[in-house]
């Protein structure tokens, strides 16, 4: 009897390192996966002043995520932390033309996809407001890394690589697309479309991997263009309510929105269809 438990034990140990080796290699497979998206050529020229360039391009929520110098993103016990890196030193590595790539198609230098970045938003960002993006981020003063470390996933992460359940955002943009030349004198949709819709939908709620973002349509409608000012400006809601990553993304990039820009992004989102 004894020797038969030992077998057993033995055979259910050996099953569980398979499955762990399993899930590893697998995970390490979908995270080398490579992407065919050739770079284009694009001539990083604008004739915004520095100040302009940084303020379009903050609008279009580096910050918020990236923050002066890197920022954990996530960081849950068998999940894993996600690092989004110091732009100071990476944006160096890249060219031009991959940085359009990575920016607008979620491919990184080494053809590998990243994720939570939202490329499928950006895919919509017009040429001019991405050479002012760039422009910006190469004047940037290199900075020691701000978080140690870089992105490690736990079980429960690797598990989800291995079932293919972790979103990779170049999987959701097209390879071909034609981005508007310039950004639009309204800006309303176009906000929508770079920025907002990544976390909410116009009308109904959106459940992302870790929060679920209100519908937008009744939220702008329900807003006085004052509160809405000050949401944008300060990420907090009606009474002050402090709102999570809307609040960190509403300080870092979208209180650098003009009045009239909130104007227009409110006009749009409250528009009856």
């Amino acid at each position: 009897m004894k020797r038969i438990l030992k077998i057993t034990l033995a055979a259910v140990i050996a099953i569980c390192l398979i499955a762990v080796a399993g899930v590893y290699v697998l995970s390490e497979r979908r995270l080398a996966r490579t992407y065919d998206v050739a770079t284009t050529d694009f001539t990083v020229k604008t004739t915004l002043s520095p100040e302009e360039a940084e303020r379009r391009a903050r609008t279009l929520m580096c910050g918020g995520c990236h923050r002066d110098a890197g920022n954990v993103l996530v960081d849950e016990p068998g999940v894993g932390r996600i690092v989004a890196p110091n732009l100071t030193r990476f944006v160096p590595m890249y060219s031009d033309a991959e940085l359009v790539r990575l920016i607008r198609h979620g491919v990184k230098k080494d053809g590998t996809g990243v994720f939570i970045m939202p490329a499928s938003n950006f895919a919509n960002i017009a040429d001019d407001d991405m050479a002012a993006m760039i422009a910006w981020l190469r004047s940037l003063k290199q900075l020691p890394d701000a978080v140690e470390g870089t992105t490690q996933w736990g079980p429960i992460g690797r598990i989800g690589l291995a079932l293919d359940k972790i979103p990779f955002e170049a999987d959701l943009v097209p390879v071909s697309m034609t981005p508007a030349t310039a950004r639009p004198a309204d800006i309303g949709e176009y906000a929508f479309r770079t920025d907002c819709s990544h976390c909410h939908n116009l009308d109904t709620e959106k459940q992302s991997e870790v929060f679920v973002a209100p519908a937008l349509r009744p939220l702008a409608q329900s807003y006085s263009p004052a509160d809405f000012k000050t949401l944008l400006r300060t990420g907090k809601g009606v009474g002050r309510r402090d709102l999570g990553v809307m609040t960190e993304v509403s300080q870092w990039d979208f209180n650098h929105f003009t009045d009239v820009e909130i104007d227009q992004i409110q006009a749009y989102l409250a528009r009856q269809p």
